[in-house]
């Protein structure tokens, strides 16, 4: 027998009550709060305890949790996220309302229902719901993969498509009377006012509305609420439905930037008031109805639970997407949607289906909504498990370049993942001159990178084959922006693996994954939720700065009868070019900011600091090293750093730069071996140029040009060597080994061009010429005893 309360309250309470029990068993069942709302709702209602007699005043509640609902789903339909889902989702999206609207028709039909009947179901078991997605897709921080974002995509167009309909089957229904040309035109002229009004409304008045009670969230929100209710009623009395008109009055709100806050803080009150549409529902679901509908809803409910992802991964195969990605996405769309059931509730309102048909969409939504959780919950498992079976949902797509057309050109960062993080990543380091090449497996971003003159490859950080076709060798770092745990892990072993030996970035969802993933092998982990796209750019070129000066410290360990260069402007870069061009190993010690960024893209050894400290010139291996060449901006930096030097190695050749005629004996006292004056130089240089010009073109192609292999070099005769006491002509070097002997310096004196019966002595200095290989050969000779 039936309990009766006193009053409408106190049976609200009761209900409430008996929802928060059956919530807290649903909840360690894993089952969404609308299963247990419909649940509750048939326990409560006729079917089962009977405590519903405050009909009235649960609708009404019903009705604004309705408008409410559709309020916040025009809310966040910006036109800039429907752009952002892209053509792939707007063709996913029709292509499976419209194969699965047909299918579903075909099945109704085949189950003995009128046309009408079969329609609606069809309808309703096309929709999926998002609230259900969206929840479990952000709890598994997958809401910005690929999957997740075409699921959302598809799922923004059914919304818009289910919302249409609504529209078109109110106005449809309240002028039935007028006939058909007449309706149409009466809806279209309705249509139009209702948008002209929006429309005129936004422009002009929300504008200077909300920002006066802006300042005041509390009366942002309850205006919010009093303009979907508004809106609602308005549609009402121009013959739609009260849901379109909530939907059109969050659509109008959709742009302003108060749309996150009334967003965030209507749900809560959103879902609570929805929760008694869903108890209504239940409340008239008939269970006596149940086993009559059983052999209807068997063949419903697998049709949603499995061949719906089928249609969806056939439509994806057919664009170009990769299994995985179909049946993760397909995997989403296995139940029936919330909006169905209001779909149903309206039909039944409207006298086009009896409550028998509501019913039976109901009984097929609890058993595919609670069974899609699961699906969704262990998606990746349910993959692993049937991924060797459904290869015939890959069609391989010439979509772009194969991974061997990038093998010709040093490739400084290798992106996976083009979604929005990935882009911005990529964005910045062409930005910051660095060669990217995206790698994706969503054939649409790889084609709007490739269309925005970016290099991109169709391919998947998880495939072994293609991380092995790649030229690894010359990839200085592979860089995974996708969120997803199970991908990073097999994306660190697999480039390991196939021997990549550069630096690899990963991005990471928690604390505990920065940790797992450095124990891989990750030489960096960024958090996308607290480091920026930018910031993360910042944080790989920190990266490799750090690691790029362990490897030159390691070189310059290694260094032995090097050159020091002491300042690197414009005499001390020509320096390095003539060095580098002889292929003379030298290191820089720079302590000027404008000048490291210098060294560092030409990748020339250098270490930061004051030439006069002994610490820096110790980093720099001056204990090994052959000679030093100190050209600092002044004469006393000079005079310092030739100090520090001749201390620190007191056999080192040291050549330093004068600015200052009167500074060269200062120099020479100091410690250096030679002291040149740039000015003095070129003062010489350029009056032999004028009096002795074909000298200067002699040397200066010797020397500078390049266009000869050969070179003047200094050869001592040792004591007691062999060739002592011989002259030139016995000795033969030219006929030995093709060397001129251009000057003898002996005793400080220069005995230039001698002839064939000058006598070497030990201690002669030969002045040669010849190539590097001939000198070599004729230093062996003059050296034997």
């Amino acid at each position: 027998m039936a309990f009766h309360f006193p009053d409408a309250l106190s049976e609200l309470v009761a209900i409430l009550a008996a929802i928060v029990l059956l919530g807290i068993a649903g909840t360690r069942l894993r089952q969404p709060l609308l299963v247990i709302f419909i649940a509750a709702g048939i326990i409560v209602g006729p079917s089962g305890l009977n405590w519903v007699r405050s009909t009235e005043e649960i609708h009404v509640l019903a009705e604004i949790g309705l408008a409410l609902l559709l309020f916040v789903v025009g809310l966040k339909l910006d036109p800039k996220l429907i752009k952002t889902s892209g053509t792939a989702a707007l063709t996913a999206g029709l292509a499976q309302v419209t194969f699965t609207t047909a299918a579903g028709y075909l099945v109704g039909i085949a189950l003995g229902m009128d046309s009408t009947s079969a329609a609606y179901v069809a309808v309703a078991i096309t929709f999926s719901s998002t609230i259900i997605v969206v929840k479990l897709l952000s709890d598994k921080r997958e809401a910005d993969s690929l999957h997740g974002q075409m699921a959302l995509g598809i799922l923004i167009v059914q919304d818009i498509v289910v919302v249409l309909l609504m529209v078109l089957l109110s106005t449809l229904a309240h002028n039935a009377a007028a006939g058909p040309l007449l309706s149409l035109v009466l809806i279209i002229t309705k249509s139009l006012g209702l948008i002209a009004v929006v429309a005129l409304l936004n422009i002009f008045v929300m504008p200077r509305v909300l920002s006066r009670i802006s300042r005041s969230g509390e009366l942002l929100v309850l205006f919010a609420i009093a303009w979907a209710l508004s809106l609602s009623t308005l549609s009402n009395l121009l013959g739609f439905s009260r849901e379109i008109g909530a939907f059109a009055a969050g659509i109008s709100m959709a742009s302003s930037e108060y749309k996150d806050l009334l967003g965030a803080k209507l749900v809560s009150l959103r879902d609570f008031l929805l929760m008694f549409f869903f108890v209504e529902l239940g409340a008239r679901f008939d269970v006596g109805s149940i086993g009559s509908q059983v052999y209807q809803a068997i063949p419903l409910s697998i049709f949603v639970i499995i061949a719906k992802p089928l249609i969806i991964m056939t439509i994806m195969a057919l664009m170009g997407y990769r299994k995985r990605t179909n049946f993760l996405t397909g995997l989403t769309m296995a139940q029936v949607s919330e909006f169905s059931l209001i779909l149903m509730a309206m039909g039944v309102g409207l006298g086009h289906i009896d409550q028998g048909t509501a019913g039976l969409i109901t009984l097929v939504g609890m058993v595919t909504i609670g069974a899609s959780v699961y699906m969704i919950n262990y998606s990746l498992q349910l993959y692993e498990k049937i991924s060797p079976y459904i290869s015939v949902f890959e069609i391989k797509k010439d979509v772009v370049a194969p991974a061997e057309s990038v093998q010709d050109e040093p490739i400084d960062v290798m992106l996976f993942g083009l979604g929005r993080y990935g882009s911005i990543i990529a964005d910045q380091m062409q930005e910051r001159g660095r060669r990217v090449v995206g790698v994706d497996f969503n054939p649409q971003a790889v084609r709007t990178w490739n269309e925005c003159g970016g290099m991109a490859l169709f391919g998947d950080a998880e495939d072994p084959e293609f991380l092995s076709r790649l030229p690894l060798s010359k990839i200085r770092w592979m860089v995974n922006s996708v969120r997803d745990p199970a991908i990073t892990q097999t994306f660190l072993v697999s480039a390991r693996h196939a021997g990549f030996g550069g630096c690899l970035a990963v991005a990471a969802s928690s604390e505990d994954e920065v940790q797992q993933f450095y124990e891989s092998g990750a030489n960096l982990v960024f958090l996308p939720f607290e480091d920026a796209a930018v910031q993360a750019v910042d944080l790989i070129i920190e990266k490799e700065r750090e690691i790029v000066r362990k490897q030159m410290d390691s070189l310059i360990e290694r260094m032995e009868g090097h050159f020091i260069i002491c300042g690197y402007g414009r005499m001390g870069q020509q320096i390095a070019k003539d060095l580098s061009k002889a292929q003379v190993p030298f290191v820089v010690v720079e302590c000027n900011p404008e000048q490291l960024p210098k060294l560092e893209e030409q990748n020339i050894p250098h270490v930061v600091g004051k030439a006069s400290e002994d610490a820096v010139l110790l980093r720099a291996g001056i204990k090994r090293a052959k000679g030093l060449i100190s050209v600092a901006p002044t004469d006393e930096d000079n005079v310092f750093i030739v100090l520090t030097a001749r201390v620190l190695n007191p056999n080192l050749t040291i050549v330093a730069r004068s600015i200052l005629e009167e500074n060269e004996d200062k120099l020479r006292r100091a410690g250096a071996d030679c002291v040149m004056s740039p000015y003095m130089l070129g003062g010489r240089r350029m009056a032999a140029a004028i009096t002795k010009p074909d000298a200067v073109d002699f040397l200066e192609m010797l020397l500078h040009s390049g266009e000869t292999d050969k070179g003047v070099a200094r050869v001592i005769i040792p004591s007691g060597s062999a060739t002592s006491g011989r002259t030139l002509g016995e000795i033969g070097l030219w006929n030995k080994y093709g060397v001129t002997v251009l000057a003898v310096r002996r005793d400080g004196k220069g005995i230039i061009n001698p002839g064939p019966d000058f006598t070497i002595n030990d201690g002669d200095e030969l002045i040669v010429l010849g190539s590097e290989d001939q000198i070599e050969s004729a230093r062996k000779e003059l050296a034997v005893h």
